[in-house]
């Protein structure tokens, strides 16, 4: 049998389980809660920082890739417009040497050659239709010149190589010029 101090032990052991136990496990539970509770913010956190960290990796490549695809294409133009500008002014000075020498001399044979090989061929590629225009006028002006059974003068194909030079230039003029430098050009 127990001795009456062993019972006052257990009774007080079961006293101290019923009334201070469950006040320190709603201590543990409200830590354990607590801890929970933190670390699913803290996942939640880490979710929404790595998904940050991925869509500013994304919106800065597309960002990048978008420059270089605009660089690109300046860089195509740039080659475009000058290669256009060679053309222009290959053709200007062809159609210049037939306007002002004679049928027979050399110079008039390496023009013609060099404005129907600009005709037929690369100022094609690269040729607006208001250059364009002026090109197929001065060739039918030069063929009906060279038949001599028409009424084209010299001076016909003078004004058709200067309509054709003022053509390419104000095309030229538009392309490479901002608005304030083209009303210095204004033809």
């Amino acid at each position: 049998m127990l001795s009456h101090e062993e019972k006052s032990r257990i009774a007080d052991e079961e006293q101290y389980r019923r009334e201070i136990a469950p006040k320190s496990r709603s201590n543990i539970d409200l830590i354990e809660t607590t801890t929970k509770i933190l670390q699913g913010i803290a996942i939640i956190a880490g979710i929404w920082a790595t998904y940050y960290a991925y869509k500013k990796q994304n919106d800065d490549k597309a960002a990048q890739e978008k420059e270089r695809t605009l660089q690109t294409a300046r860089e195509f133009r740039k080659s475009f417009y000058e290669k256009q500008l060679q053309y222009y002014a290959e053709a200007a000075e062809a159609t210049a040497t037939l306007a002002t020498e004679a049928t027979d001399d050399e110079d008039y044979i390496k023009a013609r050659k060099n404005f129907y090989r600009l005709f037929w061929g690369r100022l094609s590629i690269v040729e607006d239709s208001s250059v364009e225009a002026k090109m197929v006028l001065f060739e039918r002006l030069l063929s009906r010149y060279e038949c001599k059974t028409d009424s084209v003068s010299q001076r016909d194909l003078q004004l058709g190589s200067l309509n054709l030079a003022h053509a390419a230039s104000r095309y030229t003029i538009n392309v490479w010029l901002d608005s304030t430098e083209r009303q210095r050009y204004r033809r």
